[in-house]
């Protein structure tokens, strides 16, 4: 198994983590103390749903869905950070 097909199956799948995590934001009024779990699941769903796509094993999408979720999380702290510190 190699870790760099991992992250690089991760690095395409973060916008669209992004993009979905946004809108359910936006639609369903989800607190932004729960958008860190709430990432993960989207990206392991989103993972799921690309599995049949690739050429990989389901428990290596898996992996990339659950990093890819991650790293939206934590972009989507970093980018709420970076506007609090621009209004002040």
């Amino acid at each position: 198994m190699d870790l760099t097909n991992i992250f690089m199956i991760a690095m395409v799948m973060v916008a669209i983590v992004l993009a979905v995590s946004e809108v359910l934001k936006k639609t369903f009024k989800i607190k932004t103390q729960y958008m860190p779990i709430t990432s993960v699941v989207i990206g392991i769903f989103v993972g799921l749903v690309c599995w049949p796509l690739s050429e990989y094993p389901a428990y290596m999408m898996l992996m990339a869905g659950f990093i890819a979720g991650l790293t939206a999380s934590g972009t989507f702290d970093l980018l709420k950070a970076a506007k609090k510190e621009g209004e002040q």
